[in-house]
């Protein structure tokens, strides 16, 4: 069977991950997509070649109102809608509405939505709309469309009196709307490699869980081209968090083999691993770990690299051997639940001009990120430094695609680029950031970071939802991380470019005198010891008796965004420290903004 792996389309085609397919449909646009799971509603879409305005295309099941809407974060209120149809004597109607909240939207004050085709068949019980907007309108009520996550909206009626759908008749779904193509994969052309783990989640909340597995035997360099999550059940998408494959070396200078160290902890051999923070573990965790070779993120889809670029495996010949850590989320404690998840990989012994690799920038995952109770915007940053970027190559890096990864509080993301005092273009960025929807997302163009350029990743978090309670950084969804994880060329031995804030000048900064510090299966827990009014688990006592005045507020965030971190540039078997923050008095970028031209 020949199988092309192209353009967003056919990604999108594919649906998430782990390969749902699109039903027979009309629809004649690049990008199509399914937004109810049924096929009872289909969207497609793409940009004119001005590269300023968006044509969609509606296949919906109902002969009543057809709505379509981008919202801010999913839901009525702020978004904007087109509403249309076909009357009973042929005639055709659209609108342009604005959500408002849970009731009927409002027309909008200036209509942007034009009603390009309609038409109804019928036999068939289908809507046809095609229509079009300007990807921004200077409209007040309507959304910009860029690059980043759009959270699209649907509904339809069962007739054309435009009133309430019902709770079985609408949905949302997320996705970009701007995309950069993917080069197109022929699988007939490469072999792909499956690393599968099937065995029963751990009854608890939150568990990272390493299994060790064989992969090809080489006997040459080969490259990968490109990767895809294996996730064929619904627990296995419900439950599974992200996956990270890492690649197994020995150290300088050993005098044992992969074989002797890893062969008999691999699933091949039985042995579905355990777990990755465990103190106690006797896992060979500490071969594998520095070796990030792939991160995949709950609703993420196939990553295909550029057509001159593939990771380089088999370097050392012989038989290759990776660690697959994989978050499983069980926050209801399901017992006795088994399903597979896994990775597979794309290799080729035709080697491409350039050697990816992978960094890893942001926060450092650690009690410093704590984000204050009932705060709707809380920015945590994360600085890669000139200190680490001074080791890269003469002409730099070239960075192709782009992770950003925050768990359940998070809201924005943003990768800033500066060079000297002047900052450049955003390396990527999301304005409407969804959990669900964490994309391996190629960039419309490959960013060039140079010598002593820094990059800084800024996390902005709502901890509302909590209810009263503060956030942690941490390994639970529940808890905060902030990264972005890209992917570039050429390949250099830094593998990850971070800062925090100083844990023990942070804690004290509550007024803490006194502290224990102990290691946990979920990396470390603090417990202060005194002051006696604040005794207790970090988390209790900061949430429930610490007085978060909104002067303390103040000054605590100012000194988060803007005090000094300690970066850490990751180089294989070291990791070198240093202080950082942003550059000093810098020209911030602004993107340009045609409404004000």
């Amino acid at each position: 069977m020949k199988l092309f792996l192209s353009s967003f389309a056919v990604l999108v085609a594919l649906g998430v991950a782990q390969g749902a397919s699109i039903p027979k449909n009309s629809i004649q646009l690049k990008n199509i997509e399914v937004l109810d799971g049924e096929g009872k509603y289909i969207l497609g879409w793409e940009i004119n070649e001005a590269g300023d305005e968006i044509v969609f295309e509606v296949e919906a099941e109902t002969l009543g109102w057809v709505g379509f809407g981008i919202s801010p974060q999913g839901g009525m209120t702020g978004a904007d809608i087109f509403i249309g149809g076909v009357l009973s004597d042929g005639s055709t109607y659209a609108q342009d509405r604005f959500g408002i909240g849970r009731t009927e939207p409002k027309v909008d004050d200036h209509s942007d939505w034009r009603l390009l085709e309609a038409m109804e068949l019928p036999s068939m019980g289908k809507t046809i709309l095609k229509f079009s907007r300007l990807l921004d309108t200077c409209d007040d009520e309507d959304y910009l469309i860029g690059n980043d996550t759009n959270r699209l909206i649907w509904a339809m009626g069962d007739a054309d009196i435009i009133r309430y759908h019902g709770t079985t008749r609408r949905g949302t779904k997320s996705t970009n709307l701007i995309h950069a193509d993917l080069p197109e994969l022929d699988l007939d052309t490469v072999q792909t490699w499956p690393m599968i783990l099937d065995m029963e989640m751990p009854t608890v909340d939150t568990s990272y869980w390493c299994s060790f597995h064989r992969g090809p035997v080489l006997s040459a360099k080969h490259h990968v081209v490109g990767f895809n999550a294996v996730l064929p059940s619904a627990e296995a998408l419900q439950h599974t968090h992200h996956s990270i494959l890492y690649n197994c070396f020995l150290p300088a200078g050993s005098n044992e083999t992969l074989e002797e160290v890893l062969g008999n902890y691999t699933v091949d051999k039985g042995h579905v691993g355990g777990d990755c923070y465990d103190p106690d573990t006797i896992l060979p965790i500490s071969y594998c770990i520095m070796g990030t070779f792939y991160v995949w993120a709950k609703g993420g889809k196939t990553l295909v690299f550029p057509e001159d670029a593939g990771y380089p495996i088999g370097d050392l010949p012989g038989q290759q051997f990776y660690m697959m850590e994989i978050h499983y989320d069980n926050p209801d404690m399901i017992e006795g639940l088994k399903f597979e998840t896994g990775v597979e990989f794309y290799y080729t012994d035709e080697l491409r001009p350039q050697e990816a690799g992978i960094m890893i920038l942001g926060h450092e995952v650690d009690l410093s990120t704590t984000v204050p109770p009932n705060t709707p915007s809380y920015k945590d940053v994360g600085h890669c430094g000139s200190e680490c970027t001074n080791m890269f190559p003469e002409n730099g890096i070239n960075v192709f695609n782009s992770l950003l990864h925050s768990h359940l509080s998070g809201r924005k993301m943003k990768a800033r680029h500066f060079r000297g005092n002047v900052e450049l273009p955003w390396l990527d960025y999301d304005d409407h950031y969804d959990f669900d929807y964490q994309q391996n997302k190629p960039l419309m163009t490959h960013v060039n970071v140079q010598r002593g350029d820094h990059i800084t990743v800024e996390c902005e978090y709502d901890s509302v939802w909590k209810n009263g309670e503060i956030v942690l950084g941490g390994l639970s969804t529940r808890e905060e991380m902030c990264e972005d994880i890209v992917w570039y060329y050429p390949k250099i031995n830094v593998e990850l470019c971070t800062s925090g804030y100083d844990i023990d000048a942070h804690i004290r900064e509550f007024g803490v005198t006194a502290y224990t510090e102990t290691m946990t299966p979920m990396l470390r827990k603090y417990y202060i010891d005194a002051p006696e009014n604040l005794q207790g688990d970090f988390f209790d006592s900061i949430t429930y008796k610490f007085n978060w005045t909104e002067e303390f507020r103040t000054e605590y965030t100012n000194r988060r965004m803007y005090g000094i971190h300690t970066g850490a540039c990751g180089i294989r078997d070291e990791v070198v420290h240093y202080d950082i923050t942003y550059p000093e008095s810098f020209i911030e970028y602004v993107p340009p903004n045609q409404c004000q031209a």
